[in-house]
């Protein structure tokens, strides 16, 4: 990395929106404030426009109405900026499809970023609305502003002006409570993709424990990171099989969080994979550049660390992150080669690019010395996943239904959408070995991919509660509503941490 990179802290590359989003005090006003814009909802009934801004005068709903007409927009989509009586208004079209109330509100969040990127406002104003959450509207605003663009020459050398409000208001009812967590999640989820959106040759394994120790710190919270002589020590063959062929270590992550009763113990474990080649199962060259975002399981973990060293969970939480390169060198393991993981159960890595799974069986492993009540890992971890629910939403498959349910639940309320795949127990005997207990992945003529996948994890977690969660669709570029739709997503981040939250 030139030294223009390597010269300067890692801090120095959050996105703008972090700081923003960390240190913007809103207030809450049902009065019209001058020198602010006032974003309004709109929406097209009978091709008509209806403003949904119950706290503004029937005569300024008349006029904007009015004006609106005049430029012929009806509210179907899009935005539109007007001014009456020296007030600013940015009317925005609420969408219409049929997802849940945060999520729509998110996607006014962003629409809103969308509708003024040019308009270099300095102080904004979102109007009530009957069918929008105001918090979760502003996390899709700062969703919206975020810059990905965190290594250009530009951001590097510093030169760039803030664009962002320097005053934020709301017309309805103060409940800090409700903000505060909202701003949590926007505040992580900012720092998430800013890691998920980093190159692989800034952010690798020993940069992502770095980072981890530094957010421990800030917090006050237990961190403590395993290289490859203390995995070699715990035993994590199957970990380390992945890091073979990089000469850049292997770091296992353990953050420790104290919650209300910590009697109880919630596990969240990460797939952090800083980069995937494939390893000796090449990965074909068109699009292997998206592999740095094979680690956005990881930085979801991370991000919901952060989020509940902030807000203090219902149960003790302990996030372990498996980070790692999987590379082509010298060492590096071959298809065929047998592995042992912490728990003694022997694998025959038929498929090195089946990496991911490898990594999480000894974090789970691992996770299980916490004796916890519940574990949930995340990953992306197979193509599979793409096929069978595509970009807008998250593969979610549990050996306990009652965790399932309560999981789907969260994720509902949160609008981060899963959908259930089945553990199939004819599907058990894909994953065992002839010559070992377990191969990484199944025959071709089985074709299930993502349950495979969760077959092979179930493994690790004995009969302890757990949820394995494949983001490979959704970690990045999404198209669910409420997500941006390219770079990091932060997904899972929301679902895990509100699990925790009220768990």
């Amino acid at each position: 990395m030139a030294s223009s990179y390597s010269d300067k802290a890692w801090k120095d590359f959050l996105p703008e929106v972090y700081n923003w989003s960390s240190n913007i005090k809103p207030s809450w006003s049902t009065e019209l404030k001058t020198g602010y814009c006032h974003v309004v909802a709109a929406t097209e009934t009978n091709k008509s426009l209806k403003l949904d801004a119950p706290d503004l005068s029937s005569e300024l709903q008349s006029d904007l109405t009015k004006q609106a007409g005049e430029f012929g927009w009806s509210g179907k989509s899009g935005s539109l900026t007007v001014t009456i009586s020296g007030q600013m208004f940015c009317l925005v079209s609420v969408r219409k499809i049929k997802t849940s109330k945060q999520q729509i509100s998110r996607q006014f969040g962003i629409d809103t970023a969308a509708a003024l990127k040019s308009n270099q406002v300095k102080a904004l104003s979102f109007c009530k609305s009957s069918q929008l959450d105001d918090g979760a509207v502003f996390e899709g605003y700062t969703l919206g502003v975020y810059d990905k663009g965190l290594f250009k020459g530009s951001k590097i050398k510093g030169k760039d002006e803030s664009t962002l409000p320097e005053a934020l208001n709301f017309t309805c009812p103060e409940d800090g409570e409700h903000f505060e967590k909202h701003r949590q999640f926007a505040k992580a989820s900012a720092f998430a993709r800013m890691l998920q959106d980093a190159p692989a040759n800034w952010l690798d394994p020993t940069k992502f424990a770095e980072i981890a120790k530094d957010i421990s710190k800030d917090l006050g919270l237990k961190c403590t990171v395993e290289g490859r002589e203390g995995l070699k020590k715990l035993g994590a063959g199957s970990f380390l099989s992945v890091a073979a062929g990089s000469s850049i270590e292997p770091q296992m992550i353990t953050i420790e969080i104290d919650g209300e009763d910590n009697s109880r113990t919630t596990a969240l474990v990460g797939k952090g994979l800083t980069f995937d080649s494939g390893g000796t199962s090449l990965k074909p060259p068109a699009g292997m550049g998206e592999m740095k975002y094979d680690m956005s399981g990881g930085s979801a973990v991370l991000a919901s660390a952060m989020v509940l060293g902030n807000l203090k969970p219902k149960t003790k939480v302990v996030c372990i992150i498996g980070a790692v390169e999987n590379m082509i060198g010298p060492n590096a393991t071959r298809p065929g080669d047998v592995v042992v993981a912490m728990n003694g159960k022997s694998i025959d890595v038929q498929n090195t690019d089946a990496e991911g799974r490898l990594v999480l069986a000894d974090c789970l492993c691992h996770a299980a010395t916490f004796k916890p009540e519940a574990i949930i890992n995340v990953a992306t971890l197979t193509g599979a996943c793409l096929h069978a629910l595509g970009h807008s939403g998250a593969a979610m498959m549990s050996n306990k239904q009652s965790m399932a349910d309560k999981l789907l639940n969260t994720s509902k309320e949160i609008g981060e959408p899963f959908w259930q795949l089945p553990l199939w127990p004819e599907l058990e005997q894909e994953v065992k070995g002839d010559i070992s207990d377990l191969v990484n992945i199944a025959k071709p003529n089985v074709l299930a991919g993502t349950i495979i996948g969760g077959v092979f994890l179930s493994e690790f977690v004995n009969n302890t509660p757990w949820a394995h969660l494949d983001i490979a669709g959704t970690g990045w570029s999404c198209k669910a509503t409420g997500f941006p739709t390219s770079g990091g997503s932060s997904y899972a981040l929301r679902t895990m941490s509100s699990f925790c939250l009220n768990s």
